[in-house]
């Protein structure tokens, strides 16, 4: 089966984020399987052209739709408007190919130009079953949230042929409702996330500290992910306060970048954390995996979240968990067990939940996470297909 893969991505780095980390997954899994069509960052690639392009050690036919220059800032014209610009320019000729069987994308802009004749061989995975405009970096289009779900996304969402969503059950139901009952609850079938267990799996804690360089004595607190308001950011950085106002041995680190790094640079400095706090930018999977194995404790705030891929790396490294309950929260982390799941948004109980969550043996989580294997890459393409084949 041959996968025509359609979005506003560069297939290995950019834009950082869980569906950037899919396709990283996918693209060893399926290999020449694949036909991609995106974007590129380095400026190679005649756009509007089919090339030869080699990643990961594999050459795939590139479509190339736009060059763009990665930025992690807010840029004027929101980058789900520009995608439409280049989706609606190439989608017509990325599509004179015919030796693929199956459409896939992560983007909705994607499936709204996609042409009707085709949607019975489209598969969208819904990259976070929360409309998108609702956590939006721009005030202004939070207030389209509506109209979004209604004109844009919902009526193509409801005649692909296969529409996967990596959320849990009660997430599903709340896109149903949202669709007024046009799509079912079982009609998204659920697809978790995967990991790259080459490099999200339990390492020795002491060898990952020497590594980075940091101290025995310290706990250590990691978060990744984008720095963006929606992932909580204020309450990690005011549960760790309160949480360093009584072990200043301690230590929170930032993995990500993203369009509020000024702004937590800037609060860190107000509460006097600057030394505590540390921004330490984007990584690649290997040192991700080495500041997870070297932390005592995973942490993550987020409002809303599908099914998380940075949780599923932090399990699959066996390393405790102290998460909000967002979609898929409950199925990953059980309280007491290899971490907490915080039902409300309060700083105190987040901090004591840290704090406890300290005091779990670190073997027991291991042993518990061993359950997260099944969501490794070389299980992928097996799990894919059986998807793509069930309809």
């Amino acid at each position: 089966m041959r996968i025509l893969v359609i979005d506003n991505v560069n297939f290995t780095d950019y834009p950082t984020g869980g569906i950037m980390n899919f396709y990283r997954n996918m693209l060893p899994a399926f290999g020449n399987d694949l036909l991609l069509a995106g974007i590129t960052t380095d400026g190679t690639g005649e756009v509007g052209e089919w090339e030869k392009r080699e990643m990961n050690g594999c050459q795939f036919d590139f479509y190339t739709m736009a060059h763009i220059t990665p930025a992690s800032k807010r840029p004027l014209i929101p980058e789900r408007i520009t995608n439409c610009i280049h989706i609606k320019k190439h989608i017509k000729r990325i599509l004179r190919r015919k030796d693929f069987d199956v459409i896939l994308t992560h983007a909705p802009e994607v499936t709204y130009f996609i042409p009707k004749n085709y949607l019975s061989r489209t598969c969208f995975i819904l990259p976070g079953i929360e409309n998108p405009l609702s956590i939006s970096r721009y005030p202004w289009a939070r207030r389209l949230a509506g109209v979004y779900d209604r004109f844009f996304l919902m009526p193509k969402a409801e005649k692909v042929r296969w529409l996967l969503a990596a959320a849990d059950l009660d997430a599903r139901k709340s896109f149903s409702e949202r669709s007024k009952g046009r799509i079912k609850t079982s009609d998204v079938t659920p697809f978790p996330t995967r990991f790259n267990d080459l490099y999200y799996k339990h390492q020795d804690q002491d060898k990952c500290r020497k590594q980075l360089g940091i101290e025995d004595r310290l706990n250590i607190f990691v978060t990744v992910g984008r720095l963006g308001w929606f992932k909580g950011w204020k309450l990690m950085v005011d549960a760790f306060q309160i949480y360093h106002g009584t072990n200043e041995d301690s230590k929170l680190y930032f993995i990500g970048d993203g369009e509020d790094e000024d702004k937590i640079k800037n609060y860190i400095e107000s509460c006097h954390l600057e030394h505590s706090v540390i921004l330490v930018g984007k990584k690649d999977p290997s040192e991700i995996a080495l500041y997870l194995n070297a932390a005592d404790l995973f942490i993550m705030g987020s409002l809303v979240e599908g099914w998380s891929t940075t949780l599923v790396e932090a399990c699959a490294c066996g390393v405790p968990c102290v998460v909000t309950n967002f979609s898929s929260a409950k199925e990953m982390v059980k309280n007491g067990v290899n971490g907490f799941v915080v039902e409300n948004r309060d700083e105190v109980t987040f901090a004591e939940k840290m704090s406890e969550a300290l005091k779990l043996n670190r073997n027991n989580v291991v042993e518990y996470d061993k359950r997260f294997e099944k969501y490794a890459i070389r299980y992928l393409k097996k799990d894919l297909l059986e998807v793509l084949d069930s309809k």
